[in-house]
């Protein structure tokens, strides 16, 4: 009798182990025959997460029966269950399908003055130094892309002393500077994914890259270029709890500290 239940009790024990046992499986992820990068796939029973890869491949660790979401910003969210059949043979292929937005029809007529004349029963009036008779209606500016000497002997093309006084250089500096913080941010959201911000920070998806760079002064890109991912971490889950507070809700608005 003893050696029946001691039976019994490992069955139960090598049963329950190979319930909890995972291994890696691999995955590639496609959008009407193209591969897809930065999908985020969620493990729901392990609440483990990855992204795929330029070429649209992840891996995960999964055992039967565990239910794997996908989910990317243009494309429906999908489910799949783990079978056996995938579980034994260690690579499956998702098909996402494109996002649908449905809006309903509206007609935009702009609003005509107590003054409008309809343009097809009295043409348009077209006043210019030709209608008019000036004098100098028929002259016409001649470019002058000379170069300015100045007295300490260097020189400079008058376009770019132009663009330096107008502020063109500085916009497109500033420009260039937004477009590299966007970048960087963007690595720094596919690194953490975004199941890390709505369940661990409880940020709303549509608020992650509001509140990314509501975080900017805070160095937080200057720490993920060290690899100081446990700074990062930490910065990012103590302005959270701020946050939530200064988010109107009905549109986005981030104020700076």
């Amino acid at each position: 009798m003893k050696n029946k239940l001691l039976l019994f009790f490992l069955l139960i024990a090598v049963f329950g182990y190979s319930q909890e046992k995972r291994k890696l499986i691999n995955g590639k992820i496609l959008f009407d025959k193209t591969v897809i990068s930065d999908v985020h796939i969620i493990n729901i029973n392990t609440n483990q997460g990855t992204i795929t890869n330029d070429d649209g491949w992840f891996e995960i660790p999964v055992s039967i029966g565990d239910s794997l979401k996908f989910t990317h910003v243009n494309l429906n969210e999908k489910h799949l269950k783990i079978s056996k059949e995938t579980f034994i043979n260690k690579e499956i292929i998702i098909h996402l399908e494109e996002k649908t937005y449905s809006l309903n029809e509206i007609t935009l007529e702009k609003p005509k003055s107590i003054f409008y004349v309809d343009p097809e029963m009295v043409p348009p009036t077209v006043v210019n130094a030709k209608t008019l008779n000036l004098p100098y209606a028929n002259t016409t500016v001649k470019k002058d892309n000379s170069i300015v000497s100045f007295r300490s002997g260097g020189v400079v093309s008058l376009d770019n002393l132009i663009n330096s006084l107008n502020g063109t250089n500085r916009r497109r500096k500033e420009l260039i500077k937004i477009s590299n913080e966007d970048n960087e941010l963007t690595k720094i959201r596919n690194y953490f994914t975004d199941d890390f911000f709505i369940t661990d920070l409880h940020i709303k998806e549509e608020f992650i890259n509001p509140f990314l760079n509501y975080c900017l002064e805070q160095n937080i890109i200057t720490y993920f270029h060290k690899n100081d991912h446990l700074k990062v971490t930490t910065i990012l889950m103590e302005e959270s709890k701020m946050f939530p507070q200064k988010i109107n809700s009905d549109s986005i608005v981030v104020f700076q500290k």
